[in-house]
């Protein structure tokens, strides 16, 4: 697995492990095609998660989601293919390839129109995987959006969550009537999991989401009650995202007929679990 020691990563090697799975970390930086070869060429492995990624959409080094994401990505697959014909290679795209004109419950036969360098990137490296797909099991996912302890505050959820911890005067937000797919870090590593383990070859390409949606006032009245507090909401308008999609969720259906025992967890539960860890 790339990306082992990364917030998603150890969650999924958590559930390696409960699925009798051993996990073993592949430790190569992407960009370098020779270590790469070197790093799959010694491990013992017979199937691949690849979580490893440049991922926040808003770094101003776009060239790196390139390097990373796209070229990175075929390093490893070239690589995969040279020394385990044949091994499954889960990879962890974006639901991002959807952008701009997607809205509702998205499936995976929705147009891809991305909107940022992070998911042009995840697209392009979508199409090239398939250079590989006579050599290698290629299982390609895309995962709506998710949280949980030890995601940075710069993503949405985890900020709230700290403000509420702190009690916050104020919390400075974006659009505040958007409704959003909330997954939790947990399923989504279970799901990588299932992907890997399970017997019956998973579809191509396949969401990773709950299928429902909450806006940002069911979340914020979720922490509320569990704080027993309710700070200031101001809208920054540094934070607004123009031309910015009402719903926006992801059809689950793929996935549940993929791993019938898999199931998403209730938001509640996630924020809950969050706001306790201090």
């Amino acid at each position: 697995m790339t990306g082992a020691s990364g917030f998603t990563g150890c969650f999924v090697a958590e559930a390696l492990t409960q699925a009798g799975a051993t996990c073993v970390p592949l430790e190569a930086e992407l960009t370098d095609a020779a270590a790469v070869d070197r790093a799959v060429a010694e491990a013992d492995f017979d199937r691949v998660i690849h979580l490893a990624a440049k991922a926040f959409v808003d770094a101003r080094d776009w060239e790196a989601f390139y390097k990373v994401n796209q070229l990175g990505t075929f390093n490893l697959l070239d690589a995969i293919a040279r020394h385990r014909p044949g091994a499954r290679c889960v990879l962890a795209s974006s639901a991002q390839v959807y952008g701009f004109g997607a809205e509702g419950l998205i499936a995976e036969d929705a147009p891809t129109n991305p909107a940022n360098h992070y998911a042009i990137s995840k697209l392009a490296m979508e199409w090239g995987a398939r250079r590989w797909s006579d050599q290698l099991e290629i299982v390609t996912t895309r995962p709506f959006n998710y949280t949980g302890i030890g995601q940075g505050t710069e993503y949405l959820i985890p900020k709230i969550v700290s403000h509420f911890q702190h009690h916050a005067e104020v919390i400075e937000l974006g659009n505040l009537w958007v409704k959003r797919d909330f997954g939790d870090v947990r399923a989504v590593a279970d799901a990588y999991a299932g992907l890997a383990t399970v017997e019956i070859a998973p579809p191509a390409t396949l969401n990773i989401a709950t299928g429902t949606l909450w806006s940002i006032d069911e979340i914020l009245n979720i922490l509320a009650e569990l704080s027993g507090y309710r700070p200031e909401i101001k809208v920054n308008p540094a934070f607004v995202r123009a031309n910015d999609v009402a719903v926006l969720g992801g059809d689950a259906t793929r996935l549940q007929a993929a791993l019938p025992a898999w199931r998403p967890r209730d938001l509640a539960d996630t924020l809950t679990w969050m706001h306790k860890a201090r």
